[in-house]
């Protein structure tokens, strides 16, 4: 977790890896973390969050590697909240965009706070078969 946090604040990313919530993150050749992401356990629902990619490697398929790393986690109560130009890319990884009416009330209530931020996100929702 610590390093995770170090990584975060290197790149000036929001995220922030907590100690209970499962993290994954992809190092390169000199073992630097190069993408971090991190799953919020929730009531009834966990977040995928912090997903963050150096700049350097982005654009390079690291994002696809660290969050298919970390499917194997992600069950029907797994949400996420991409900026929009991004719901392309997570929707090729299993995720389609849903309306918040009827979603866990953890999730909407942070998608809603997120969205009076001013940031231009969408709620989605891990669909594998979908």
């Amino acid at each position: 977790m610590p390093l995770a946090n170090k990584f975060y604040r290197a790149y000036k990313f929001r995220g922030k890896a907590k100690r209970h919530d499962p993290c994954a993150v992809v190092r390169d050749g000199q073992h630097s973390i190069i993408a971090c992401g991190c799953l919020r356990q929730l009531t009834d629902s966990q977040l995928l969050a912090g997903v963050a990619v150096a700049p350097d490697w982005q654009g390079r398929g690291v994002a696809r590697l660290l969050l298919k790393s970390m499917a194997e986690k992600y069950d029907t109560q797994t949400f996420t909240f991409p900026y929009r130009h991004l719901v392309p890319f997570y929707a090729s990884l299993g995720f389609s965009e849903v309306a918040p009416t009827g979603q866990p009330s953890a999730i909407v209530d942070r998608f809603h706070t997120y969205e009076k931020q001013g940031r231009d996100i969408v709620l989605m929702h891990y669909q594998p078969n979908s």
